[in-house]
């Protein structure tokens, strides 16, 4: 199966070495060789391409996964049982021992570099393994080291990854006795016999996909619902066999071509501009430079000589006054204009940064001029752009992610106890809080407020344009609100709380009410000179008041 998904692959290897070259220099060991430390070949000679996507990797993760905010909160897609104090609570208390859990562990180094390989590649992969210290640690593999295959509903679901370690890296990963299986003894003599171990590296390859005939009911790695397997590819033999309950990788897809398993990613989309760039670039600095320091005009007798550099401050140049004025030397006018040339490299820079939508992450560059508040509105909508590519990263990463977290936390015995109603119904659904995942929602509310206001005003002409308001739910309107601002949904009251309250103030205000009209009551009976009726309300009244 490896060799016919490496070979496959010779297409999406020459497209991704050009976007590295480009774009990620440090990982452009996709289809060459390079030794660790090898300078990089100077044919790039802007950066352009490399800072846009650094800045959208970086504004990536920091609207998506905001350190200081828990922003993914698990819930139990039943709102009846969401509205109980209990089910709300231990939902709550999930949500931050996964947060916790997310940045105690090496989650937001591994994820900056994931989303560099989704900004250049397209595809990126995370693959999560347990870890005894901080529950659960990850790794980000490059797409030179790993290869996919989808299933008839085009998700990812096969995952080949290639190792390379030396002797003493195998017996640490597999052990001797795997290794003496797998036809790999000569590992074993390497490091009995003291030879340096790492003079050769042993290529093996990690294959999980699904696995079809097992047996649910027992609890063995050979009875997981993934299938993993590493096989070495000297010896074709499987070194290790076992399997997961969920898939430890986690591949993300920026923008999914037709009948294509790989993502295209924004620098594949700017291939063409990048490379005119780059020649606009050269083309600036060398116009720049000739206006700077223009070439020399010398006649081609010898009459000229230069001691040293003649470009050098203060450096003397001879020439042969006997030869007349067309024997001296003289700097030779430039025709180029490097500010056309400027104009030019400032307009491709700009597309490329746009196509890394380095504008939705740096909002405070266009609008210089505005409002705190109208600089929000604007930037909440142009959010919305990125809505569909973070919604599949959510889908076939995040979402994945947070479930084998919730996972091996679970494992570990390190959430809280789960209460009897969610036992019977045990189910979740996550809800995200980033800043990116809240554009639409805030989209949402900013129009129900921009609605309200629109009538407000109508109705300081229109009167009757304040009864619409009456349609609105203000309980409602406000949790939402509430919810789009990332405000802690535990410190609202539950709505049967909230609705007693109603109950119990317009009970106090009709009572008060009742007292404030008592006297002009006993005024009125007073006044009519007709004696209540002895035990009657107009009775109990008067004799209140003291009538």
């Amino acid at each position: 199966m490896w060799e016919h998904m490496e070979n496959s692959n010779k297409n999406w290897d020459n497209l991704w070495q050009e976007c590295a070259d480009w774009c990620l220099p440090h990982k452009d060991n996709i289809n060459r060789v390079r030794v660790a430390g090898q300078e990089k070949p100077p044919q790039r000679l802007t950066d352009t391409a490399i800072e846009a996507n650094f800045n959208f990797a970086s504004g990536m993760y920091s609207y998506m996964f905001p350190p200081s905010t828990v922003w993914a909160k698990f819930k139990h897609p039943d709102p009846t049982l969401m509205s109980t104090d209990e089910v709300a609570d231990y939902f709550e208390n999930v949500s931050r021992a996964v947060h916790e859990t997310l940045l105690e562990s090496n989650f937001a180094q591994e994820m900056q570099e994931s989303l560099l390989d989704l900004g250049c590649f397209g595809t990126n992969s995370v693959y999560a393994e347990g870890d005894d210290k901080n529950v659960i640690r990850f790794r980000s593999f490059s797409v030179a080291d790993f290869r996919i295959k989808t299933n008839n509903k085009g998700r990812v679901d096969t995952v080949g990854r290639k190792l390379k370690l030396d002797a003493r890296q195998m017996i640490q990963e597999f052990g001797e006795e795997a290794l003496l299986k797998a036809d790999l003894g000569e590992i074993v003599e390497i490091m009995k016999s003291g030879q340096p171990c790492d003079e050769t590296k042993y290529e093996v390859v990690h294959l999980v996909m699904p696995r079809t005939d097992y047996d649910s009911e027992k609890k063995d790695a050979g009875n997981k619902p993934w299938a993993s397997r590493y096989i070495s590819l000297k010896s074709k033999q499987i070194i290790k066999d076992s399997g997961y309950d969920y898939n430890p990788y986690f591949i993300g897809r920026f923008a999914i071509g037709n009948d294509e398993d790989y993502g295209r990613s924004p620098m594949s989309m700017v291939l063409a501009t990048t490379r005119r760039t780059n020649a606009i670039y050269r083309s600036m600095i060398v116009s720049a430079e000739q206006h700077a320091n223009p070439q020399w005009l010398i006649p081609d007798d010898d009459s000229v000589s230069f001691k040293s550099n003649p470009n050098r401050s203060g450096a003397m140049i001879y020439y042969r006054a006997t030869g007349g004025a067309m024997a001296k030397p003289e700097r030779m006018q430039p025709n180029g204009d490097p500010n056309v040339a400027f104009e030019m490299y400032q307009f491709h820079e700009t597309k490329i940064k746009g196509a890394f939508f380095n504008h939705l992450f740096r909002p405070l560059d266009d609008y210089r001029n505005m409002t705190a508040f109208e600089a929000n509105a604007r930037v909440t909508t142009d959010l919305m752009a990125l809505s569909p590519f973070v919604n599949r990263y959510q889908d076939e990463v995040v979402s994945p992610m947070l479930t084998y977290v919730y996972y091996m936390l679970q494992k570990q015995n390190k959430l809280p106890d789960m209460p009897q109603s969610l036992v019977e119904s045990p189910s979740f659904e996550i809800d995200y809080v980033g800043k990116l995942s809240l554009a639409t929602k805030n989209f949402e509310v900013m129009g129900a407020f921009q609605t309200m206001q629109m009538f407000a005003e109508t109705a300081q002409y229109v009167p009757a344009a304040q009864e619409v308001f009456i349609n609105v739910n203000w309980d409602k309107l406000l949790r939402e609100t509430w919810y789009a601002n990332s405000g802690s949904m535990n410190v609202l009251k539950d709505p049967t709380d909230v609705e007693d309250e109603k109950a119990e103030m317009a009970a106090q205000a009709q009572a008060q009410q009742a007292m404030q009209a008592m006297p002009a009551m006993a005024d009125a009976y007073n006044k009519g000179g007709t004696k209540p009726d002895e035990g009657s309300l107009s009775a109990g009244l008067q004799e209140q008041i003291g009538g």
